[in-house]
């Protein structure tokens, strides 16, 4: 009677272990678009309009102090507090939250910028 047990429990849970995992696409474009989205916050050092970049003093996280070069298109969507808000609304000093994903080169490219109110 044990045989017959566990031969039927070892028949029942056979087909949850010899399930196929799908096969994982490794192109470069399924990674480039499976990229993770990055965040970069701090203060608006300068805005070129002319070459659609921006200068942003801040980093990852609270308290850094990195200078970065961001680009933006006409893609990019410019919002206050999380509420669509004109481009001119963005000046030196202001207080930016940047979403956007990075090229192979290691610009990124804002699809978001968000402007915040300073504390």
């Amino acid at each position: 009677m044990k045989k017959f047990v566990m031969l039927t429990v070892l028949i029942l849970t056979l087909p949850v272990f010899a399930q196929d995992t799908p096969a994982k696409d490794s192109s470069p474009d399924k990674a480039a678009s499976a990229a993770k989205e990055m965040r970069w916050q701090g203060h608006l050092l300068r805005i070129n309009k002319d070459a659609s970049t921006i200068v942003v003093r801040g980093g990852m996280k609270n308290m850094e102090s990195f200078e970065r070069t961001i680009a933006f298109d006409a893609s990019t969507k410019w919002t206050k507090q999380g509420k669509p808000a004109d481009q001119s609304e963005f000046v030196d000093g202001s207080f930016v939250i940047v979403t956007g994903n990075t090229d192979d080169k290691k610009m990124l490219h804002a699809t978001r910028i968000d402007l915040r109110t300073p504390r």
